[in-house]
Order: structure tokens, then sequence, then C-alpha cells
């Protein structure tokens, strides 16, 4: 079973319980790669947050790109720049995507800064056998952010809008893939020269220091998702996830890990459509493994699949026997699901064959007490028993 890097709670190391599933952490929390296997893991980040976090100070860690992994993948083109380390600070959040989700800011080995998905030059490259050095200065008003390469300075990266007591804390925060990394907090000697007014985070006082979300009391929760394709599944789960913050939902589902296969924060099946079906057989490649890794990494986590199957919700759930165990099914009318179907092919371009969803619905089942699969059904959108007359309907229009 998984825990938190072995270290004294006071130290700061990489935090596992902040941490992708894909982030693979030694025990001493100091270095971390991304899972490498199967080849989907080559095209997705991995991201990790520190356990220790600051909202005052001139403070600083350090970044060693140690080695690159295997890149290559199956998916009919060159990847430009198959192995990637970005580096900065974010606040404490469910995303784990420097740069790209939640309030964050990264700065990645292509020479690019990274905020909200957006990315703008800055600095230089960097790669292997580069060190970092990430700046956050809280003790100027405004805040800012800056980076050093190798020890020179790059300038100012960010300025932040939020001063005093405004300020949530800040997390070192570093993302890779297909690439080793090595973390300074503070533990080794200088690996390049630094400004002798920024002290490393683990020499702060510990009242300094602001503790990352913890490991929530036991039970962990797993959420089973149950719909149709475009029932409104995801958008659920995200929901979720953001108004519950203090449990950390993860989500595992094949959409999204599609979604988090980018290039500069732009989903890769967005411009190669004739490959759907290949990184779909990817991301559920991905997805099994995952679900291996959760079993054995408790957390709380959201399935994003149909699951319309009992056969299939056992399958998946049984090994999940210490968690609590939750069936929300999505079921909107007939007519909302058509246009929350019809949105999800043209905000994302991915659609299912009609033949394909006649079957699902010909064989669509709804979860029920008696299958001693969950402790609890909930319904969103129509209730049980409309739920269940509708899923008649489904059953008998695509049979006959």
């Amino acid at each position: 079973m998984y825990t938190r890097a072995r270290a004294a709670q006071t130290q700061v190391v990489l935090d596992r319980y902040n941490s992708d599933l894909n982030m693979c952490i030694t025990p001493n929390g100091l270095s971390a790669y991304n899972l490498n296997s199967p080849k989907g893991f080559r095209l997705l980040w991995a991201g990790a947050r520190a356990t220790h976090g600051v909202c005052q100070g001139r403070v600083m860690f350090e970044v060693k790109i140690t080695e690159y992994l295997q890149s290559k993948t199956d998916i009919g083109f060159s990847e430009p720049h198959p192995s990637v380390v970005r580096v900065g600070w974010s606040e404490d959040s469910p995303s784990f995507s420097l740069g790209e989700g939640g309030e964050s800011f990264g700065y990645g080995g292509l020479g690019k800064l990274s905020y909200r998905n957006t990315f703008r030059d800055y600095g230089a490259e960097f790669g292997l056998g580069d060190v970092i050095t990430a700046l956050l200065d809280l003790d100027s008003s405004p805040g800012t952010i800056a980076f050093m390469k190798n020890g020179l300075h790059l300038g100012t990266a960010y300025t932040l809008s939020k001063s005093g007591k405004e300020v949530k804390a800040l997390f070192p925060h570093v993302s890779c893939k297909n690439a080793k990394f090595e973390v300074n907090f503070g533990q080794n000697s200088d690996w390049a020269p630094k400004p002798s007014s920024y002290k490393f985070i683990d020499h702060l006082p510990l009242e300094m220091r602001i503790k990352g979300l913890e490991p929530s009391p036991l039970p962990y929760e797993v959420i089973m998702l149950v719909g149709l394709p475009g029932s409104g599944k995801t958008t659920w789960a995200l929901q979720k996830q953001e108004s519950e913050p203090n449990k950390r939902y993860n989500i595992l589902g094949t959409d999204r890990l599609i979604d988090q296969f980018r290039v500069m924060g732009v989903a890769r099946h967005s411009g190669y459509s004739d490959r759907f079906d290949l990184f779909f057989s990817m991301a559920n490649e991905c997805l099994n493994e995952l679900m291996s890794i959760a079993i054995r990494h408790p957390r709380n986590y959201i399935i994003d699949q149909t699951n319309l199957y009992p056969s299939a919700r056992f399958r998946k759930m049984k090994p999940f026997s210490n968690f609590r165990r939750i069936a929300v099914v999505i079921q909107p009318e007939i007519g909302e699901l058509e246009r929350r179907s019809k949105k999800r092919t043209q905000d994302t371009g991915k659609s299912v064959p009609p033949n394909d969803i006649r079957k699902m619905k010909a064989n669509y089942i709804l979860p029920e007490d008696r299958d001693n699969i969950f402790q609890q059904i909930q319904y969103v959108g129509l209730d049980k028993e409309n739920a269940q007359k509708l899923v008649i309907r489904y059953n008998q229009q695509s049979i006959g």
C-alpha cells in the first residue's frame, strides 16, 4: 500500500497524496518520474506538489533533470519534444497539472511560462542535466515568481495579483513527461548559485510552513458513475471534485485521459481525429493500470465511464472492497440527453457510432441494492422510478 514519502513530518518532500497516480515518487520523496508503460503514459504529464507551502517570505527550491525516459509511441507521428519538465508553484487544489489547472505558475523546458493553459515565451529552454531554481518573493508587494537556469537569473516571470492576507499558500510543484528529476528543498547543499536573500523552503521555521491537504478520514470513497455517453457524467464528476476540495477526488476515465494527451495545453486528438480510436485504445490501457494503482493507493475516486452492465460494475468494484462504494446514475430525459450529446460532439469532436449506442441501450441495466455491490445508489436527473421506466423503454426499442 502506498503511503506518504518516508520522511519526518516536518521535512519538505514531494507529496504522494497530492500528486498524479502516474507520478512515481522515490521513498525519500526527493526524486520522481512519470509512469512510462503502457505507451499511452508517454503522452501524459504527471505532477506533484511538495508537502508544505508558504504564504510569506522569500523562498526557493531547485530541480535537476537527471534522465530522459523511453518516449516512443505508436501514434504514427514524431513528437518534437517527447521529454519535458515543468517547474513552478501552485495553490492547493485537486489539479496537479502545473500551469494548466488551478491557480498554478509553471516554467517549462521549452522556454515557456504556463498559467491557466496560456503559454508565453520566457528565459530559455532547459533539459537534461540543467538545474532550475524556482524563486518566490512574498515579502514584496506585489509578490513575484522568477526562475534561474544553472545559476543565471532569467528575470521576473509572474507578478502576483494577490498580496498580504489575500495570499493563499503556494507550494513547490513539478510536472514531467518522460523524464526523471531530483528536487532540493534544502536537504542538499546548493546545486547552483542562488540569491542570498532567498531561503530553501525546508530551512524556514516550522511556523512559516503550511502543510498541504492530508488524507481524509477513513473510509475512502469510490463513486462509480452510470450513464450513457453524453449524459453528463464528466461534468458531474468535475463539479463534485470542485465542490468538495477537501475530499481530493481523483477522476478515472478514458475521456479524461484522452483530454490529457496534450501538447502546449491543446488536446492531441483535436488535430488527429483520424487516430481517435488509437488514442482511445491507449487511454483504456492507461486506465486499467491506474485502476490497479488506485486499489493500492487509497484516495477518494470517481470512476467516469458508462458502467451500464452489472458484470462490468462488479468486476471493477470488487477490488475496492475496503472503500465505501457509491453508484451515481446520471439519467437525463431523452431530449436533454440528445442536447448534451450534440454539445459534447460540437465541443470535443467525440461521438459514439449510433449502432454502439443501440447496443448499449439494449443491454442497459440499472444498479440495484440486491446486487450487493454498492452501499448507496443515487440518481441525478430523473429519479429512480422514472429512470427505470426510461431504461426499460431503451431496452425494448433497441431490441425491437
